[in-house]
């Protein structure tokens, strides 16, 4: 099967897998935010934000090292994924274990240090499958890590529903987010065994793999603590400096962010290994084709889910979340612009890492991290929550534009917009229809239905499915 067809049919399956994963992430949101209402997510919030911080240095770019370094000629998959899973567990402990003690001079409740403490445990078991997943992009098998994944948000929405059910406080929705990706985590290191010499207590530590990871990784590692600064710090300041009941609204419209989001960083996880195989072997032609092709279909999701989610904000955040976060489609309207910008510096992103110019594009984070830093201490305790959109709009952007000149110019390749021009007229096309439809009074979801055949049937009149046959 060629290598076009595979990605195909792992997207398919991941879309798939996806569809029923976040379908379960969004009932999670409902029963959430309807039970802890704004001022109780925002302290939900609290706890996810600042574990994040410590979750994503932790990474340390070895999720896509990994991927990266087992998709190598030659390479010794087994041996190398023993290594750095045994580097990542004592990484791993040391940053979840330096968090609680963190979170003690912070501004929060002692409800939510006790909270962060809690939830460490499951940012732990996160860094550790995100380890493995490397093994499932190389094989091109990723229904594996989607059936983890369901598994997981299938106890967690059995645990938050019992939460809901009993009554239970904030601590009881943070332990199902700990028994879910416990789950997850277990699955993950049980089909992983289908692939590789690798189970629980399967350790190593050899000094060359670590040597070599820890040489590609470090400018890796070094861009996402920019990153983090640039992609996090506007809602860890607004957590700090304003109340809880704004922290649980703009908290509700990143968390749509983050679900729309899912489908770019699925798409990049596949297409890597292919284009750090191809490039590594010198087959620039097909590099840039895997470019082009990624950046159509992002193209062909982003626009329209900006555009008519722009329409329609403040009643999907009454659906998503209650009625008592209607007025986070404000933000929502913003963070849109923001996830279009993100779709493209991820897309840019991994290509840096299957060109390996870690190295090169350190500069770009660092500078980002700066400006939007700057930016956040200043505006966001004046403004709120809508000085970090638009903050956020501004950083991503940069990041898009800068990583993206890197990129076409190492491959010497120019994207072809024809794509782009369809899904442009097509959106156009789809926003009028659901205008036309929200006057009629229909409900939101019907709304979204209604936009999404009319953008089908437009993309099919104007043939744009041919370009990817």
């Amino acid at each position: 099967m060629s290598s076009t067809r595979l990605v195909a049919k792992n997207s398919m399956i991941q879309l798939v897998g996806k569809a029923i994963s976040t379908a379960l992430g969004v009932a999670v949101v409902a029963l959430v935010t309807r039970a802890l209402l704004p001022s109780g997510f925002g302290q939900y919030t609290k706890v996810i934000t600042f574990l994040s911080f410590f979750g994503i240095v932790a990474d340390l770019g070895l999720t896509l090292i990994t991927a990266q370094m087992i998709s190598e000629h030659g390479a010794d998959e087994s041996k190398i994924v023993r290594s750095i899973f045994s580097f990542r567990i004592i990484s791993s402990f040391v940053f979840f274990a330096l968090a609680p003690i963190a979170a003690i001079f912070t501004p929060y409740a002692p409800l939510v240090k006790f909270g962060i403490a809690l939830t460490a445990f499951s940012f732990f078991f996160v860094s550790l499958y995100q380890t493995l997943i490397g093994v499932f992009q190389k094989h091109l098998v990723m229904q594996y890590p989607m059936i983890a994944e369901i598994g997981g948000r299938i106890i967690l929405f059995g645990v938050t529903s019992y939460a809901v059910w009993s009554g239970g406080g904030l601590l009881w929705f943070l332990g199902a987010v700990v028994a879910g990706n416990l789950a997850n985590f277990l699955l993950v290191v049980i089909f992983a065994r289908r692939f590789i010499d690798f189970g629980l207590f399967s350790f190593d530590w050899d000094r060359a793999i670590i040597r070599e990871m820890w040489h590609r990784s470090l400018p890796i590692a070094v861009s996402i603590i920019f990153n983090l600064i640039y992609l996090k710090a506007d809602m860890l300041i607004l957590s700090f400096v304003r109340p809880d009941f704004e922290v649980g609204l703009y908290g509700a419209a990143y968390r749509v962010i983050d679900i729309l989001m899912m489908v770019p960083v699925m798409l990049m996880g596949v297409i890597l290994p292919i284009a750090t195989g191809a490039w590594s072997a010198g087959d620039a032609t097909r590099a840039g084709r895997a470019l082009q092709k990624t950046f159509d279909a992002f193209m062909l999701y982003a626009i329209p889910v900006v555009c008519g989610g722009w329409l329609v904000a403040p009643r999907l955040m009454a659906l998503v979340a209650g009625a008592s976060f209607t007025s986070a489609g404000a933000p929502l309207r913003i963070l849109l612009l923001a996830f279009f910008a993100a779709t493209m510096s991820t897309l840019f992103g991994h290509f840096i890492v299957a060109l390996q110019k870690q190295r090169r594009v350190v500069w770009v984070y660092g500078t980002d991290a700066v400006l939007s830093l700057a930016a956040y201490i200043i505006f966001i305790p004046l403004f709120g929550m809508v000085a970090a959109a638009w903050a956020t709009v501004g950083s991503e952007l940069y990041a898009a534009v800068m990583l993206g000149t890197v990129v076409l110019r190492t491959t010497g390749r120019k994207i072809n917009f024809t794509i782009l021009w369809r899904v442009l007229i097509s959106t156009v096309l789809m926003c009028g229809v659901v205008f036309g439809a929200m006057s009629m009074h229909f409900n939101i979801a019907m709304d979204i239905v209604i936009g999404a055949i009319a953008y089908c049937a437009a993309l099919f009149a104007l043939h744009t499915h041919t370009f990817f046959l």
